[in-house]
């Protein structure tokens, strides 16, 4: 790592932006190669809100190290900056394949595929991966509670047929999570009423098919 590249993340922390880039491109002057100031210059243009410019020092980041998830996150949230979400599920997804531990680029795809591209199912299965990861590793943050509001939500739907795992996940957030705690309240009222009415219209399927079996035992 040259003493130049060192000096540009200092002046990133600092936010002096102008010696940041400036100290950047004397390292890439010194090495070409040195993927870690291509990156710095990328979020040094970030902060400036340059996302274009930044697009282009990620770009080239990524290409001197393909395998780096954090190269891959930073390129996609810079394509979210400028509304290109189809370029952004890429990166993600490149992030997620070369290992994004922090699970990242999970809660990145699972909140561009609810929120953006309206694709639930889609949007579940990327947040249903996280939680298990995160589970699995015990980590509780900001990420956990996202995957927990949006799973609880879309289980509640009863033609999912998982109203139980609704109500579990809701749980998990009134005890152990930050979620505004009138919005999981109303939910989980939400959820118990989706319940009783599937029971009640079960129990009502149950008496009618009876009924039917009555007559044609008559008949």
């Amino acid at each position: 790592l040259s003493a130049w590249t060192l000096l540009g993340h200092e002046y990133v922390e600092l936010r002096n932006t102008a010696a940041a880039i400036e100290a950047y491109r004397r390292a890439l002057d010194i090495n070409p190669k040195d993927y870690r100031a291509w990156y710095g210059l990328g979020q040094t243009y970030e902060i400036l809100q340059m996302h274009f410019y930044s697009l282009y020092y990620f770009r080239k980041a990524t290409t001197l190290r393909p395998y780096d998830a954090r190269m891959w996150c930073a390129m996609g949230q810079c394509y979210e900056c400028v509304e290109k979400y189809e370029e952004a599920v890429k990166c993600y997804k490149r992030a997620h394949d070369n290992g994004d531990r922090e699970g990242i680029a999970l809660n990145k795809l699972g909140k561009l595929y609810s929120e953006v591209m309206d694709d639930h199912p889609e949007a579940a299965r990327h947040f249903e991966l996280n939680l298990r990861m995160l589970d699995a590793e015990q980590v509780e943050s900001q990420q956990t509670m996202d995957a927990l509001l949006f799973l609880a939500r879309y289980y509640k739907d009863p033609a999912l047929g998982r109203l139980d795992d609704a109500e579990v996940l809701c749980q998990r957030l009134h005890e152990n999570y930050g979620a505004d705690k009138e919005e999981v309240s109303a939910l989980m009222k939400e959820i118990r009423s989706v319940k009783q009415r599937v029971l009640a219209t079960s129990r009502q399927g149950g008496i009618f098919s009876g009924f039917a079996s009555a007559s044609g035992g008559q008949g």
